[in-house]
Parts: structure tokens; C-alpha cells; sequence
């Protein structure tokens, strides 16, 4: 069975403790109780990460701040937890781009009922991800266009991967980096436009999947069918 990742923005640092005790031997466990550096996390981690639960207030960030952050370029599945349970504040979250929102106080069974429904929701009971004619094995790590499999390297798999867990999003140069070479690489952000033309061509009628946004970046959508 695949052992999904869930990273955890707690203050709490005794709720973060708990909530490793209670989850750790069914899911890989990321944390942070420091906003700044929850961000730094997730961009180093991203492709593996399957969906984020976000406190209340983490230092000086506050949660629709980092919400809104995440949202600007990602989809991951986002868990709000929310200190009562006053209208206003989770219809705020929602809009903002929450998938769910439960209190802070919510039982970790109960908890853990939620999680396994997003994550069975968003991602399907196996660990792969399929657009049009691409489906990407992510145990695996092997790639499928058009019910055939195609060769491709660590890269190009990080970087389909990123794009599609992300799709409609435009990534920048920066962002694509940062998540296929790691938020330490010095070279020239020319890299990426030389690994996205290599993954075109693989992709072969998949490769308009793929667009660019002239001055901003690239983003992973699928071509718009036209009426019969």
C-alpha cells in the first residue's frame, strides 16, 4: 500500500507530538510550527507531499496568508483547523481555496475518517495520476502516453509530476527549480525551458498539455475540445 505524506502547520508543538504518535504508522509526517519555514518545506518537498493541514495562526504568517500563498500555485488538498465554529471564518477559508474545515479539537479517529476521504477523493485508491492520454505511475515512477510506456529520466519524472499535481497553476521558473532541483540550485533558470522541451518531446501528442506563458512560466492544462 502507498504511504501518502501529510505536512502538518501546527503551533502547537505537544499537537504536533499527538498527532505523529496517532497518524505516523499510516502516513509519512511532515511538520512545521513556524510559517516562514513551513513554506521553505514545502517547496523542497512538494511533489511528495499529498495534502497539508494548517493551524489557526503560525508566527507571523496567518493561515489565509499561507492559504492564499499555496493556492496561487498548487492544488494540494488543504485541511483547515479552526479554532470554533463560527460561520464567517470557515466560509472565508473555503473561498480561499480550503477543502475542508473541522475544529481543533476534532478526535484524531474522526480526523483520520476526513483525511482518507480527501485523499481517496482526490488522488483514487491507486498512486497514480492520469491526464487525457498521460498517466503517471508515482510508485512506479513510470510514465504512460497513450496506453504506451516512454522512457524518462528523474527529472523529466519531477517535472511531469509537479505539473500535473499542480495543473491549471502557472509555475515560474523559480518555483519549477525548486521543486525538481531543490531550493539550493545555483545554475541558470535556463534549465528548466531545456528540460521542458526534452519532456515535450517525449510526451509526443500529449506535448500541448504543456503551455507556456510567455514571461511568467509554464502550466500543465489540457487542450480545450473544440464543439462537433
Amino acid at each position: 500500500m502507498r504511504r501518502n505524506t501529510i505536512f502538518l502547520m501546527e503551533k502547537n508543538v505537544e499537537y504536533i507530538k499527538e498527532f505523529c504518535r496517532f497518524f505516523e504508522n499510516d502516513y509519512d509526517i511532515l511538520y512545521s510550527s513556524d510559517g516562514e519555514k513551513a513554506m521553505e518545506i514545502y517547496a523542497e518537498n512538494n511533489t511528495d507531499i499529498h495534502l497539508i493541514i494548517l493551524d489557526s495562526n503560525l508566527c507571523e504568517k496567518k493561515r489565509c496568508d499561507i492559504l492564499e500563498e499555496l493556492r496561487s500555485f498548487c492544488d494540494v488538498p488543504v485541511i483547515m483547523l479552526m479554532e470554533n465554529e463560527e460561520p464567517e471564518p470557515q466560509i472565508v477559508a473555503y473561498r480561499m481555496g480550503a477543502d475542508e474545515c473541522v475544529s481543533s479539537y476534532v478526535s484524531f479517529p474522526l480526523l483520520k475518517m476526513k483525511i482518507e476521504a480527501i485523499l481517496k477523493r482526490v488522488y483514487g485508491t491507486d498512486n497514480s495520476i492520469q491526464e487525457g492520454i498521460l498517466e503517471l505511475d508515482l510508485d512506479k515512477r513510470t510514465l504512460k502516453v497513450d496506453n504506451e510506456y516512454i522512457d524518462i529520466t528523474i527529472k523529466e519524472f519531477e517535472l511531469l509530476s509537479f505539473f500535473m499535481r499542480n495543473k491549471h497553476a502557472i509555475q515560474s521558473r523559480d518555483q519549477i527549480i525548486t521543486a525538481v532541483w531543490g531550493i539550493n540550485y545555483e545554475g541558470s533558470d535556463r534549465v528548466v525551458d531545456s528540460l521542458v522541451k526534452k519532456l515535450r518531446l517525449k510526451l509526443k501528442d500529449a506535448s500541448n498539455y504543456i503551455h507556456t506563458a510567455y514571461g511568467m512560466g509554464y502550466y500543465f492544462e489540457l487542450p480545450i475540445k473544440e464543439p462537433a
